[in-house]
């Protein structure tokens, strides 16, 4: 007892209601991870107002740390399988739908006005931080199905609207209902400040993370974190040192966990290593593996400029390839070690 940490997946509104997650340290004496400092365009400037209460906190003494990802977030998907307008009390069950159930209700002119309603004029009101008011700007047409609508790519549903004379609802779904569900969006409205993100990655009271555990493995990959962080920010936008970078995704992340064997290259400490090339590590596109049970599917993220990756001393991966060791084992922080023998 009194020797783990404390994680949650959702602290974020939890803390900016009322210090739920620093409480939770507070009472505990234990460290708390959650999710998430970052930008959003839903929550203009919210990411400052956190940042205040994390150095309130932290300046008693108070361990409760936000996650934060470098990572713009995104997510693939079409209208089969989408949660992006759930808070719509018209569209919610239409997501849950069937398929022809859907198309039909798309093709429907009184859906279209109720849509426009509460998704454009905003009649009704919407759980917060379900979806930006101008959803139209940051949501763009990945790939279409049909060759007359290649020009689409990399349009937002906003400019293709405006190019067609149409509404946005209209000009939406005509596109949906054409391609039978199968057109491809990419929705991105977090993290794409990059200024704020300047200085969310550079927070020392938050830790770099955020993969997701894999809750979205249809929608995005998530886990390229560390190479986005190396290759994007820190040599492209060069917000950090290298130095600082790594540090910043091993020994503040060791620190935290009580792994005080890890996260430093020196005689004595465990040897987790990845071996990169700063002049090339970035993430590579995401594609799509069935690798799930039944045949299930989901977004793969590699990543380039990677040579090799050692844990506990033992070469795990080569070049993106498994060398068939498994050095891997169950950690114990040091608090537990000392409790237990």
């Amino acid at each position: 007892m009194g020797t783990g940490i404390i994680q949650s997946g959702g602290g974020r509104e939890a803390e900016m209601r009322d210090g739920l997650m620093a409480r939770l340290s507070e009472a505990t004496g234990r460290p708390v991870v959650y999710n998430n400092l970052g930008q959003s365009v839903r929550r203009p400037g919210e990411w400052q107002k956190h940042m205040d209460r994390v150095n309130e906190t932290a300046a008693k003494g108070i361990r409760a740390y936000p996650l934060c990802s470098p990572n713009t977030t995104t997510q693939t998907f079409n209208m089969k399988n989408t949660q992006v307008w759930r808070g719509s009390p018209t569209w919610h069950p239409i997501l849950l739908a069937s398929d022809d159930e859907k198309l039909r209700a798309y093709a429907d002119p009184e859906v279209r006005r109720k849509l426009h309603e509460e998704m454009i004029e905003w009649k009704v009101e919407i759980p917060g931080g379900t979806i930006s008011r101008d959803w139209y700007n940051y949501i763009w047409v990945e790939e279409p199905t049909l060759e007359k609508n290649k020009w689409m790519v990399g349009k937002t549903l906003a400019d293709i609207a405006k190019q067609q004379n149409k509404g946005i609802i209209d000009s939406f779904l005509d596109l949906v209902v054409e391609e039978k569900l199968e057109t491809t969006f990419m929705q991105a409205e977090n993290n794409i400040d990059v200024e704020a993100m300047r200085q969310i990655l550079n927070y020392p009271n938050a830790l770099i993370g955020l993969s997701d555990g894999g809750a979205h493995v249809q929608f995005h990959g998530g886990y390229g974190f560390s190479t986005r962080f190396l290759g994007e920010w820190v040599r492209e936008k060069q917000i950090m040192s290298l130095e600082q970078a790594v540090r910043r995704l091993t020994f503040d992340s060791a620190s935290t966990f009580g792994l005080y064997d890890r996260g430093l290259l020196r005689p004595g400490m465990k040897a987790d290593i990845t071996i990169f090339d700063p002049e090339t590590v970035k993430p590579l596109p995401e594609f799509i593996v069935h690798d799930f049970p039944a045949g299930g599917w989901r977004f793969k993220e590699p990543a380039a400029g990677i040579y090799a990756t050692f844990v506990n001393g033992q070469m795990l991966m080569k070049e993106g390839n498994h060398t068939g060791n498994l050095p891997g084992r169950v950690l114990r922080n040091s608090r537990y070690q000392m409790s237990n023998g």
